[in-house]
């Protein structure tokens, strides 16, 4: 699988790693992303690249955390934040990523209190690089949303969502993440008052016309998108979109792995 130049002047090839670690997600093929993650951390250590290792790391965060591998996620999470600071570039967009996706998965296992001081590190830096417009930054209101409604802080939540679906409907290419925070939204909505039926409906309605958007691209991410809302669709008895979401998504994986 790793055939081919790894380095570039004694440091990692990013590009490379990046391509290959999407590939398997765009399969769904857990087991090649973990192996992929292995090789490349195996080869930025080799030749001591460090900002190649917080690349690195920093995509193993998300994966362990996505397959609930409490320990190596949260290994993975302290030497990335440590390599953060080490490195210097704890202020400028790229710090903020790895902040974000540090306290995403304090949240994730739980300690979602912990969290909260580095989405206001990350968010920082974002105001300070004048890119609260973005992709990057709506993500962060996205994930910070998510645990300031498990704390039941129901206000603060709902407002880091709204905003979130302010800006990607404005930045207009990231349809599918505006139907997830829409959902949540649902979600929050009907924990705070669960007689709200018409508002949840609503929410949910306009969640499913942004997953069949016109403009949204079918292809990994999209997939994982639609993973992400079926259960949701379940839970709020709406078992034939449920399903159909799952079944596109076994579609676009499978037709990825041909």
């Amino acid at each position: 699988m790793y055939n081919g130049e790894t380095a570039v002047n004694d440091r990692i090839d990013i590009q490379r790693f990046l391509d290959r670690l999407d590939s398997c997600f765009d399969r769904n093929d857990m087991r090649a992303a973990r192996e992929c993650l292995t090789f490349w951390e195996g080869e930025a250590r080799r030749l001591g690249d460090d900002r190649g290792l917080l690349t690195v790391l920093n995509e193993a965060v998300g994966f362990y955390r996505r397959t609930q591998k409490k320990g190596k996620a949260l290994r993975a999470m302290e030497e990335s934040l440590a390599l953060t600071e080490a490195l210097g570039v704890g202020d400028t967009p790229s710090g903020a990523t790895v902040y974000i996706n540090a306290a995403t998965t304090l949240a994730f296992f739980g300690r979602e209190e912990e969290g909260l001081s580095l989405y206001d590190k990350a968010a920082a830096c974002y105001r300070s690089a004048g890119r609260t417009d973005t992709y990057e930054y709506a993500a962060l209101l996205n994930n910070k949303a998510g645990t300031l409604n498990a704390l039941k802080r129901y206000d603060e939540a709902e407002a880091c969502w709204q905003e979130a679906v302010a800006i990607l409907k404005a930045e207009g290419r990231h349809d599918g993440e505006i139907a997830i925070s829409l959902v949540m939204l649902a979600h929050l909505t009907f924990d705070r008052d669960d007689t709200a039926y018409d508002a949840v409906e609503a929410l949910l309605d306009e969640a499913w016309e942004y997953i069949n958007s016109d403009r949204q691209v079918r292809d990994g991410n999209y997939a994982y998108v639609l993973r992400k809302c079926a259960p949701s669709f379940d839970y709020f008895q709406r078992p034939i979109e449920a399903q159909a979401l799952r079944e596109v998504a076994q579609e676009i994986y499978e037709s990825n792995r041909r």
